[in-house]
């Protein structure tokens, strides 16, 4: 029995050419301004979403975006490829040997910066009034997530700003990137474990416990193993007829479903497993930076932008929008963040100078953020009110990391080359 025919294939195919042109073009011109490109897509989401189109041409926006299911799942589908692929490639920034090699001082940033900000967002959040949870959302859930939510970094955003201001080869760099690759780690790691907490279906207790070691376990091979196997397949890809670099691409992409699948099959997310895949890419002997930025170009200029973009079709930003819900989360989460960081820091025996350097680097919540927030509105943890805070933070945080890293690091006097120092001459 055929669910598709010709009408859906051929509004599939504008949604997707006008979501993408929007998306991009929108994104381009952000950075041009020095706006982070989510900027751009998530506008073009709510241009054509209820936000605008729905409020100038109701008619044309319920044309454009019906409510049918078909329709519908049809653009859910590539969406959510771009969830998974923005997970993988977020993990290409994280070197785990590298990572875990440099020294107390990174440890301590890294995990501290989780902690803290749950730590201190826990009580926080719970105060917050049950109209703002989701329809299957508990006290516990609610606050649990937004807790978790408000402490993960986006270690994307923050290896282009380093980048761009030329520090991300300095002592303090290399440091502050080994944090945040630790942070991503434990920070995923946690948020996969409140997941299968938290998710409204029954589980008894040896199905959770089952799970939750389950987690670790794969969270585990992945860190240690996962490289150095996903090396040797390289190898072997290389060594056929296959046309390169096609099919090492190929491999990186087959990964991250591969563990994709094996984290959901598990009962916890795919997401997790797609970011381990990532990681295990960015670990592995042989996966030149160059392979990397390639994959990530392609799955960031097509599958990435349709995410983010098609977030704004279905919420409309200006009624979701609450002063104070935005207001404090956002304060939490920007203050949380740097608190962790900066006293990991000087648990690690860092300057002051440095130890405000890491807060503010670990300051941005950019996409990571938005998936968080996008997985507790499909879990109905949140409701749309939170969601819109959520991506006003991480849009606002992400925005504010670039100049104030840039002030910090006029104060601290970095030099634009990279320091002979290694790691463990501040750890």
């Amino acid at each position: 029995m055929h669910y598709l025919n010709e009408s859906h294939i051929l509004l599939f195919l504008i949604q997707i050419l006008v979501l993408l042109g929007a998306a991009r073009t929108l994104s381009v011109i952000c950075e041009a301004i020095k706006i982070p490109a989510i900027a751009g897509e998530i506008l073009a989401g709510i241009l054509l979403g209820p936000t605008l189109l729905g409020r100038i041409s109701p008619s044309l926006q319920t044309w454009l975006f019906p409510f049918d299911q078909t329709q519908s799942t049809m653009l859910e589908t590539v969406s959510w490829l771009g969830v998974f692929f923005l997970l993988l490639s977020s993990g290409f920034h994280v070197d785990v040997r590298k990572a875990f090699q440099s020294g107390r001082a990174a440890i301590l940033i890294g995990i501290v910066g989780v902690l803290f900000p749950i730590a201190i967002g826990y009580p926080v959040f719970s105060t917050f009034d049950p109209i703002y949870w989701g329809d299957k959302a508990n006290a516990l859930s609610f606050a649990l997530f937004l807790s978790v939510a408000g402490s993960i970094t986006a270690i994307s955003v923050v290896a282009r700003t380093l980048g761009d201001l030329e520090i991300s080869k300095t002592v303090q760099g290399s440091l502050a990137l080994s944090s945040c690759a630790i942070n991503d780690i434990f920070g995923w790691f946690l948020f996969t474990v409140v997941i299968s907490l938290v998710t409204p279906h029954s589980m008894g207790t040896v199905e959770l416990v089952s799970s939750v070691l389950g987690i670790i376990v794969f969270v585990g091979l992945s860190t240690t193993l996962g490289a150095k196997v996903l090396s040797a397949a390289l190898r072997r890809v290389e060594a056929t007829s296959l046309t390169q670099p096609a099919a090492a691409q190929t491999l990186i992409v087959s990964v991250g479903l591969l563990c994709g699948a094996i984290t959901q099959w598990l009962g916890i997310h795919a997401i997790l497993g797609f970011f381990l895949a990532g990681t295990m890419a960015g670990s592995a002997k042989g996966i030149s930076n160059d392979m990397l930025n390639s994959v990530s170009d392609t799955l960031h200029a097509i599958f990435v932008p349709l995410f983010f973009a098609t977030l704004g079709l279905h919420i409309d930003f200006l009624a979701g929008m609450a002063l104070w819900p935005t207001l404090i989360f956002c304060t939490v989460a920007i203050l949380g963040k740097f608190g962790g960081a900066w006293l990991g820091a000087r648990l690690g025996k860092q300057s002051p100078q440095t130890s405000i350097l890491m807060g503010i680097i670990f300051i941005p919540g950019g996409a990571m953020e938005i998936v968080v927030a996008t997985l507790a509105l499909e879990l109905q943890l949140i409701g749309q009110t939170i969601f819109v805070a959520i991506v006003f933070a991480a849009l606002a945080s992400s925005i504010l990391a670039a100049p104030l890293i840039g002030i910090q690091k006029r104060r601290m006097g970095l030099a634009k080359k990279t320091s002979e120092l290694s790691l463990q001459d501040i750890s």
